[in-house]
C-alpha cells in the first residue's frame, strides 16, 4: 500500500467555489487512487452551485422534489472540517458532475474492488486509528467459559446462572487501524426528513449510479464491525462521498 503525499486542506468558505480540482489528500490501495478525506466541494464541475440546505423542511423538500443539496452535520461548519459535507442522492446523481475534475464517484463494483483487496477486516483497515465511539460486548462467565457441552449439560453454573455471561460488560474500541491510508471517519448522515443521526459511530458514502436509478447503493463503516459493509435505500438521505481518480 503506497500513501501519495499531498495534505493541503478544503478551509475554504461556504461561499467560495471550489472549481479547481480536489486539494486534499490521495491514497493508493492496489490499483486504485482514493481521496482520503470527504468530499467538500459546494459546486458542480462546471462551477454550477449546489444549494446548501440547513432547515429540516427544506432538506424533505429538495429531496421530494429531486433537487441537489448538501449540508454539514448538525448544520455546524465545524464539522465540515472534520467529515467534509453530506449531499443529497440528486447531488451525487447530478449530470453536471459532483466529482472534481480528473475524478469519479466510485461505482458499487470499486468499492468491491478495494473490499476484496483489503479482505474480511476491510473496515478496521479503512477505519481511523482515533475518531470512533465504543462499544460494550458481553464478558463471558469466568467460572463456566472452559467448560466442555457435556460438562455444562450436567453442572449449573452457581456464578452466571447458566446464561455463560457475566453480569458485566467489556468496552472494546471501535478505531481501526488505517493501515489502507484511506482514513475512514464516521461522519454519520441525514435522513430524508432532516434529523441527524449516527455521528461517531458510522460512516456512509454514496456509490455511484446505478442502471436502477430507483435504488442507490452505498457503503457502510460500524464502530462495532471491522467489515466494510453494503447497502441500499431508496435515493434518500444525505450521505459522504468519497472519489477514486479516473
Amino acid at each position: 500500500i503506497l500513501l501519495l503525499v499531498s495534505c493541503n486542506s478544503l478551509s475554504k468558505s461556504d461561499n467560495e467555489p471550489i472549481i479547481n480540482g480536489y486539494q486534499g489528500g490521495e491514497v493508493k490501495i492496489d490499483s486504485q487512487i482514493w481521496m482520503n478525506q470527504n468530499l467538500n466541494v459546494n459546486v458542480f464541475r462546471n462551477g454550477d452551485p449546489i444549494p446548501q440546505i440547513k432547515t429540516d423542511k427544506e432538506w424533505k423538500k429538495a429531496i421530494e422534489k429531486k433537487q441537489p443539496a448538501w449540508c454539514y452535520y448538525g448544520n455546524d461548519p465545524k464539522n465540515g472540517i472534520k467529515y467534509g459535507k453530506l449531499y443529497n442522492w440528486y447531488a451525487v446523481n447530478d449530470k453536471r458532475g459532483l466529482a472534481p475534475a480528473g475524478w469519479h464517484i466510485p461505482k458499487d463494483s470499486e468499492w468491491t474492488k478495494l473490499e476484496d483487496f483489503l479482505g474480511n477486516e476491510a473496515g478496521k483497515q479503512m477505519k481511523t486509528k482515533s475518531g470512533w465511539n465504543d462499544y460494550q460486548i458481553d464478558h463471558q462467565c469466568s467460572n463456566c467459559k472452559d467448560w466442555n457441552q457435556e460438562y455444562k449439560s450436567k453442572v449449573s453454573c452457581h456464578e452466571c446462572k447458566d446464561q455463560r455471561i457475566a453480569r458485566s460488560k467489556k468496552t472494546v474500541s471501535g478505531n481501526g487501524i488505517n493501515s489502507s491510508g484511506f482514513s475512514g471517519l464516521p461522519g454519520g448522515f441525514r435522513f430524508s426528513d432532516g434529523n441527524f443521526n449516527n455521528i461517531g459511530y458510522y460512516g456512509y458514502w454514496w456509490c455511484a449510479p446505478e442502471k436502477n436509478t430507483t435504488l442507490s447503493y452505498y457503503r457502510d463503516l460500524y464502530h462495532y464491525d471491522v467489515r466494510l459493509l453494503r447497502s441500499t435505500n431508496l435515493n434518500e438521505g444525505g450521505k459522504s462521498v468519497r472519489c477514486v481518480r479516473d
